[in-house]
């Protein structure tokens, strides 16, 4: 079995160059590190390889503790290869509609911006004990390898991505949402035992490697969608029953790396590489089930526990609408009754009627900006808000009565006594609604 003579990895039949270190391989001419394309003319076969220690590696418990902390400089520069990536993304799609394949150039982006992001997801899963770092290229010493076949794509499936990939999508989120409670237990069993348990930690991983297959399939860098392997490649006790029986080494476990005398070696020639088939436990598939599973349940308790920061920023927007529609409210019916008051006897009805027809229109759309933002208003402060909205319509009732009427004795008792009642009432619902947001 052939292996890199820089880092030790294991190399494929036809590799001109190193998947994880980039050096060239013995006797190879060509000039184009990265990435060559497959002899399959449509990557039937085309795989995403993840590479991953399915043993839970010993993690300092202090790291552990504050992971969250460690994850935050990581994640921001996420945010900007995220936004950078999805630019590329759209003109891969481009490319391949027209051409039938991606760019070699966009094809290494896309792959060192997967890499970074499969590094910062298994050290949140605490799939890895090390830092990953700001890196984007792959070294001999990485706790996660990935290998992606450059093959061309069919452009049917290029122009239709979203739709082939959406029920992926759907169970990627499903997946990412029912591994919250193994996330919560793998972290309250690192931090008193500085591991995670060996189930956990498979069923974690292969968590990892559905989405980093579903980001590859999405980004157009294979056409193979991620269900492949979702289980795992095998079973770990039926492969070291067969092991036993016929005496041949594991598949999983690559054999150690020849020495070397090579003084620029990585670290890992002399340890062994990366799984990237993985036959995981059959406690690690159960837990995988169950996180599907879970997902329905977890997204409901989601739903009703209201997190105080998103209250907070609810009661506050929220309350300067409210508050903004009042004050727009009280200074359009105060220019009304002054209008009204300085109307002349002889086009009194008219004048009352144009009046009241300024004061509808503005409150017309106080009242839609009010009823629009109803999204921001968290559920115990709702049933006051409406009730508020529903003395505005009453008073809006009142001046379109006004506005309608040919009569000055029914513009008379309107002006007079029924409007300023549905003010008070206004007002009145105005402060508990205030009140109930916080205010």
């Amino acid at each position: 079995m052939p292996y890199c003579t820089n880092c030790g990895t294991e190399e494929r039949e036809g590799q001109q160059f190193c998947a994880v270190c980039g050096a060239r391989k013995g006797g190879s001419t060509s000039a184009r590190p990265m990435p060559p394309m497959s002899s399959d003319e449509f990557g039937s076969e085309a795989q995403v390889r993840v590479g991953i220690s399915l043993e839970p590696p010993r993690q300092s418990r202090w790291s552990v503790l504050f992971r969250a902390v460690l994850l935050l400089p990581l994640f921001v520069v996420a945010v900007g290869v995220e936004f950078v990536a999805f630019f590329v993304t759209v003109a891969a799609w481009f490319c391949a509609l027209f051409s039938g394949r991606v760019p070699d150039s966009q094809q290494r982006f896309l792959t060192r911006a997967l890499r970074f992001y499969c590094n910062i997801l298994s050290y949140a899963f605490l799939l890895s004990s090390r830092w990953p770092g700001l890196t984007f290229n792959a070294k001999p010493d990485d706790q996660v390898s990935i290998e992606i076949d450059h093959v061309k794509l069919r452009r049917w499936s290029v122009f239709f991505r979203l739709v082939l990939g959406y029920p992926a999508t759907l169970v990627g989120s499903a997946l990412n949402l029912g591994s919250y409670p193994l996330l919560v237990v793998t972290w309250v069993w690192g931090v008193v035992a500085g591991r995670e348990p060996r189930s956990i930690h498979q069923a974690l991983a292969l968590v990892l490697r559905y989405q980093i297959r579903l980001q590859a399939y999405s980004c157009l860098l294979t056409p193979t969608q991620p269900f492949r392997g979702f289980l795992g490649d095998g079973d770990e006790k039926s492969l070291k029953s067969t092991q036993n029986s016929s005496g041949t080494p594991s598949p999983s476990i690559t054999p150690p790396v020849p020495p070397t005398n090579d003084p620029t070696a990585s670290p890992r020639s002399s340890t062994t590489s990366l799984s990237t088939r993985w036959f995981v436990a059959k406690a690690a598939r159960v837990l995988l089930v169950l996180s599907l599973v879970m997902c329905v349940p977890v997204y409901f308790v989601s739903m009703s526990i209201e997190n105080p920061f998103v209250v907070r920023l609810q009661d506050f927007v929220s309350r300067n609408i409210v508050t903004t529609t009042h004050n727009v409210t009280l200074t359009t019916m105060s220019r009304f009754e002054s209008t009204v008051g300085a109307c002349p006897s002889a086009l009194k009805l008219q004048c009352q009627q144009r009046a009241a027809t300024r004061a509808y229109s503005h409150l017309s759309q106080q009242s839609a900006s009010l009823f629009s933002s109803n999204v921001f208003v968290q559920s115990g402060a709702l049933s006051s808000v409406k009730k508020y909205e529903s003395a505005l319509a009453t008073l809006e009732n009142e001046l379109f009565t006004v506005e309608s009427s040919n009569s000055l004795v029914v513009q008379a008792r309107v002006v007079n006594s029924e409007i300023p009642v549905a003010l008070a009432q206004v007002n009145r619902d105005f402060h508990t609604a205030v009140a109930r947001l916080g205010g």
